[in-house]
C-alpha cells in the first residue's frame, strides 16, 4: 500500500455500499464476525483480496475475487482476537490478541492478555507466534477494576521505529453491555519483534464533555500518511434524543500520531437494522486504480428473525471518494 497525503482523507466523502452486510457468520453457534483487517489484490501474493477477522473460535481467513463476496479459507489461530496485517517487503506479519489461553489440558485462569506476532510469506502458513506485550506489565491495562486486557494491536513504521498502537482496559457500555476498548496507548521498538517500550501517554479515552466519545473511544484504526497519521475511531456515545447508547465512526488527522484533534463524523450507527446496536471496529485502504477508499467494518444488532433473538455481528462496507 502506497501512503497518501493527509489531505486525501480530508477531501474524501463516505457512503454505504449496501444497506445489508457483505459478510456474515449468522448462527446461534457462531454469531459474530468481528474486527476485520484486509489486503487489496495488489498487496497480496496471489492477486486476491484477503481478509482476516475473528469469531469466538479465533482468527479466521477469508479470500475474495471482488471484495464483495467472501470465501472462508481456514481458522488461523485458535482463540485469537482482533487480527492486524502489516506487510514489510515480501513478509506479512500478523498481530493479534489472546487471553484465557489453553495450555494443554489445563486452562489458564489468568485474567491477563497478550499481544502476539506471527509471520508468513503466503498468508496461508504462519510461524509460531511469539508474545510482544503482556497486560500484566502495563499499569493501565485494567479499567475500573476490570480484567487486565490489551487489545486490537496495530503496527506502523514511524521515524525509524516500529510504533505499536493498542487498546488498554476493557469497558462495558451501560445499556447493551457491549465490551469496548477503554483507552488507546502505544509502544515503540527498533526491531519488529521488540522489545517494545510502552509509553505512559493515554492518547484517547472517554471524555464526558465530548458529543461522540462520552462513553468510550472504542476501537481506533491508525492509517499512516506521508505527512502524518490518520485515525478512524469507532466511538461510543449517549444519544440524548433517543435515550440510548450509539456508536460513531470518526475520522481524525494528526501530525504526529499522538495528539488527535476534533474528529469528523463519517457514519453513525443506525437506529434499526443489522448494525443498530453498535459499530465495533474498521479497517480502510485506498484502491488506486479506482480512486476509492474501501472501509470494511464490523457492527452488530439483534437478530429478531430467529426464534431465539440473539446478537449477530457482521461486516459492512463503506466506500470513500474524493470530493
Amino acid at each position: 500500500m502506497r501512503f497518501l497525503e493527509k489531505r486525501i482523507l480530508e477531501d474524501t466523502y463516505w457512503y454505504s455500499f449496501n444497506d445489508e452486510p457483505i459478510a456474515t457468520v449468522g448462527s446461534l453457534v457462531i454469531p459474530r464476525l468481528s474486527d476485520p483487517s484486509f489486503l487489496l489484490p495488489d498487496e497480496s501474493p496471489d492477486g486476491l483480496w484477503h481478509l482476516f477477522a475473528h469469531t469466538w473460535l479465533g482468527v479466521e481467513h477469508y479470500t475474495s475475487t471482488s471484495g464483495l463476496e467472501w470465501k472462508r479459507e481456514h481458522l488461523v489461530f485458535l482463540r485469537g482476537h482482533s487480527p492486524f496485517i502489516y506487510k514489510e517487503g515480501n513478509v506479512y506479519y500478523m498481530l493479534y490478541e489472546i487471553h484465557d489461553r489453553v495450555y494443554g489440558h489445563r486452562r489458564d485462569k489468568s485474567r491477563t492478555s497478550r499481544i502476539m506476532l506471527s509471520s508468513s510469506t503466503d498468508l496461508a502458513l504462519w510461524s509460531d507466534p511469539r508474545p510482544l506485550l503482556d497486560s500484566s506489565s502495563i499499569a493501565l491495562s485494567s479499567y475500573r477494576g476490570g480484567p487486565e486486557r490489551i487489545s486490537r494491536p496495530q503496527l506502523i513504521s514511524w521515524q525509524g521505529k516500529y510504533r505499536l498502537y493498542f487498546g488498554a482496559g476493557e469497558g462495558l457500555v451501560y445499556d447493551t453491555h457491549q465490551k469496548c476498548t477503554a483507552r488507546l496507548m502505544f509502544a515503540e521498538a527498533y526491531d519488529i519483534e521488540g522489545p517494545y517500550e510502552v509509553s505512559d501517554a493515554v492518547l484517547l479515552e472517554a471524555e464526558p464533555e465530548s458529543r461522540f466519545r462520552n462513553l468510550s473511544p472504542g476501537a481506533v484504526r491508525i492509517l499512516p500518511c506521508t505527512d502524518g497519521v490518520a485515525a478512524m475511531e469507532c466511538a461510543y456515545y449517549y444519544d440524548e434524543e433517543h435515550g440510548r447508547s450509539r456508536s460513531a465512526m470518526l475520522l481524525m488527522i494528526s501530525d504526529d500520531g499522538i495528539v488527535f484533534p476534533e474528529p469528523e463524523v463519517i457514519q453513525l450507527s443506525p437506529l434499526e437494522g443489522w448494525a443498530s446496536r453498535c459499530i465495533t471496529c474498521c479497517d480502510a485502504r485506498f484502491k488506486e486504480n479506482e480512486g476509492t477508499w474501501y472501509c470494511y467494518y464490523s457492527a452488530n444488532g439483534i437478530d429478531s428473525d430467529s426464534r431465539i433473538p440473539y446478537v449477530k455481528e457482521s461486516l459492512g462496507l463503506l466506500l470513500g471518494r474524493l470530493r
